[in-house]
């Protein structure tokens, strides 16, 4: 049913960006250059041609077609190089437990890096199924959902995450374009402002205020998709001036945002209903 890896070479395809309201899904079809940067969101990677070189805590190095790495965690590419692959890319929702569960079901490499997925082929085969195919949002998702935790595993709950910090997770998605104070949200859940953010930190990985801006980078990143202009795009995704928009999104991504493949027509773009209602208001 699903298309092979040696297929890859014969793709001329255009690469796929699905996003969901929890999560998203980016499928390359060429190799994508990144500099060191700081992950804003916990994510997988996976090799759907070629494979990882990831350099272990001793200096030694593994190759691998699967790699997962946490949110706030450092990435260069001597640590993780992608040169020789062409790489998808899952971003975790962050109050979910499949990262969690993933975490102790990978090897891993360094502090926050994790290689070896447990169904790393059935993965790169779906993904290549994902990219090959014409699916709607609900679908792409669907799929990627069934292989991403392993069947058997999916009734684990390895991470208890507090309610208060749940609240405020969702209460930023729907509030992310808006400069409520920290001071705001923390008084939502009755804690002061400074273990709001400590606590913040520990549950999702990275400090509250830098979660909103990713939020925010994610809404810059659906306008981009639709066709904005840079400029327009950080205007609407809550930023102070495009310049401000590109130093985060070049922070935060490991790319410019004037990136060719982030704009059509040289990414296919899916974006969910619910989360085009969430940005558009209609």
């Amino acid at each position: 049913m699903f298309s092979g890896t040696s297929e890859m070479n014969d793709m001329q395809r255009r690469p796929k960006l699905y996003i969901w309201k929890n999560s998203r899904l980016y499928i390359g079809i060429s190799h994508l250059p990144f500099r060191r940067y700081t992950l804003a969101w916990s994510q997988l990677l996976v090799s759907v041609k070629g494979s990882m070189r990831i350099q272990l805590e001793s200096g030694a190095e593994v190759v691998s077609k699967t790699c997962m790495i946490k949110a706030g965690t450092v990435v260069s590419d001597a640590q993780v190089n992608t040169s020789n692959s062409v790489i998808a890319i899952y971003y975790f929702n962050p109050i979910s437990q499949d990262f969690y569960i993933l975490q102790n079901n990978m090897s891993q490499a360094r502090d926050g890096v994790c290689y070896d997925h447990p169904a790393g082929d059935m993965l790169i085969r779906k993904l290549c199924y994902i990219l090959n195919e014409t699916l709607s949002s609900d679908e792409a998702c669907q799929l990627i959902q069934d292989v991403i935790v392993p069947a058997h595993l999916r009734s684990s709950v390895v991470k208890n995450f507090d309610p208060r910090i749940i609240k405020i997770v969702l209460k930023l998605r729907d509030e992310a374009d808006e400069n409520l104070p920290i001071s705001a949200y923390a008084n939502d859940v009755n804690l002061s402002e400074s273990r709001l953010n400590k606590l913040f930190k520990d549950q999702i990985g990275i400090p509250i205020t830098k979660y909103r801006l990713q939020l925010r980078l994610s809404i810059g990143i659906i306008l981009l998709a639709a066709g904005y202009k840079v400029t327009e795009a950080a205007y609407e995704a809550g930023f102070s001036s495009s310049a401000h928009f590109s130093t985060c999104f070049s922070d935060m991504i490991g790319v410019p945002p004037s990136t060719p493949f982030l704009r059509p027509p040289f990414i296919d773009a899916h974006i969910s209903e619910d989360l085009l209602r969430l940005i558009t208001g209609v």
